[in-house]
């Protein structure tokens, strides 16, 4: 507004310049009924001058005032369950909803996001430390089951820090993202990469979530370690994805595995989406090299075992539903045999059998309903288990996982679009293949604000 100010006191100014330049130039060359008659249509002329310039100042200052409005970058509410952080999407090079755009030399935008996090438990029984641990809670039938029963728990950790890149280049779509958080190391509590990619066109190289995973079909839970039955395995991989139309996208990739193995998993992911926004499906699948490199416990020697192979595979779809605005729908399902990483709680890919091994199968559920009330307030009611066909002890585990089933009711609140308040009940179960049970009993708080 300052600037239409400045030119409206310049502009009277200046024709009362230009209008006496014009009468001393006149007074020595014409009578004075020409000087009167020139004057008037000198005025008039003027008149149509102020009246043609000064609309346009003022609608400069209003594009001003536009323009000032549109680099202004206001915070929107992310569900839980659609951060990279809890679940397990493979994210496009698109950038999220939220954050600050810049420009870099090179001419790349740039664009910060991401949220300030606390949280805090109340643990009646299970596991050792914050957040979901339902595979390793203490067992009914452990000695030291007190030390982890009635205690509180409380971090920042969950903090997370994320820049999208995007280079625009005629022919080409050139980006990228770097995410960290402060849940790595064996304290979870230095700096951790989430994510670390880049992206040519169809063509993603670095370090994301699986193809394997689906956060679109998982529902939304408070606690960060994320739901029973689904996944977040976040590794290097290569992977292609094409648009087949304005609904359907698939995904294929070759991902690093576990540590022993010798070649890449190789996944492969399709996604549908319902008309009118009203949900999506999903359907993956991933094969891989399991190979056994396994000391015998006895000799310490190599086991006839010592570097089997077996081929690895698995198999899982999902569904996001929409029957109204207010209620979301969220069912998942995985088959797997031989892994104990791409899905969350898992353990012991294979059992040592004779001279080879046998890789190990289990099934991988998890349903939730979450239900708007308001603008503000929503709620989650969720369902996660994992059962193993056939669950067999081992040198290394000798109390294996036969069964872990784990139920959530949580509630969501925001006062305002960049702030989240959420309380969350748990109970889940643990059953070792010799029938000794654990329990997960917990409340959880969080506060969050996203920029």
């Amino acid at each position: 507004m300052s600037k239409v100010s400045s030119r409206k006191a310049f502009l009277p100014q200046g024709l009362a310049v230009a209008v006496a330049a014009l009468m001393m130039n006149s007074a020595h060359a014409m009578t004075e009924q020409q000087e009167l008659q020139q004057l008037r249509a000198e005025v008039k002329e003027l008149k149509a001058l102020i009246h043609q310039h000064l609309p346009q100042a003022s609608n400069q200052g209003q594009n001003t005032v536009a323009s000032s409005s549109a680099l202004q970058a206001t915070p929107q509410v992310v569900p839980l369950s659609q951060q990279s952080g809890n679940n397990a999407s493979p994210p496009a090079p698109a950038t999220p909803a939220t954050g600050l755009t810049a420009r870099t030399a090179n001419g790349a935008e740039v664009k910060l996001y991401g949220f300030v996090r606390g949280d805090a438990a109340y643990q009646f029984e299970g596991g050792r430390g914050i957040f979901n641990r339902i595979n390793t809670v203490t067992l009914d039938n452990a000695p030291d089951k007190e030390a982890t029963e009635d205690r509180f728990d409380a971090t920042a950790t969950t903090t997370r820090v994320g820049v999208d890149f995007k280079t625009p280049i005629q022919g080409a779509d050139i980006g990228g993202k770097v995410e960290v958080d402060f849940r790595g190391g064996s304290s979870n509590d230095t700096v951790r990469i989430r994510h670390a990619y880049l992206t040519y066109n169809d063509w993603l190289f670095g370090q994301t979530t699986s193809s394997f995973l689906s956060s679109e079909t998982t529902p939304e839970m408070l606690d960060f370690n994320a739901p029973l039955g689904i996944g977040t395995y976040r590794t290097p991989m290569v992977r292609y994805s094409h648009t087949l139309d304005a609904n359907t996208r698939y995904f294929l990739g070759l991902e690093k595995g576990n540590d022993d193995n010798r070649l890449p998993a190789a996944t492969a992911k399709i996604n549908h989406k319902f008309a009118d926004g009203a949900g999506v499906v999903t359907g993956r699948a991933l094969l891989q090299e399991v190979r056994a490199r396994a000391l015998n416990s006895t000799t310490n020697q190599p086991a006839p075992y010592f570097d089997e192979t077996e081929l690895g595979w698995g198999l899982a779809v999902g569904a996001n539903f929409k029957p109204t605005d207010q209620l979301t729908l969220n069912a998942d399902y995985s088959h797997v045999k031989g892994d104990d990483k791409f899905l969350l709680y898992t353990e012991n890919r294979y059992t040592p059998e004779g001279d080879g091994i046998e890789l190990n199968e289990f099934n991988a559920v998890s349903l939730g309903a979450t239900y708007k009330f308001t603008p503000q307030w929503r709620s989650t009611l969720g369902y996660g288990a994992i059962f193993y066909d056939d669950a067999k002890a081992t040198a290394a585990n000798k109390e294996p996982n036969e069964k872990l089933q784990q139920g959530w009711l949580n509630v969501m609140f925001n006062p305002v679009k960049p702030i989240t308040f959420g309380a969350e009940y748990v109970y889940g179960e643990r059953e070792t293949a010799a029938g000794v049970k654990g329990k997960d009993n917990r409340i959880g708080m969080m506060a969050k604000y996203d920029f």
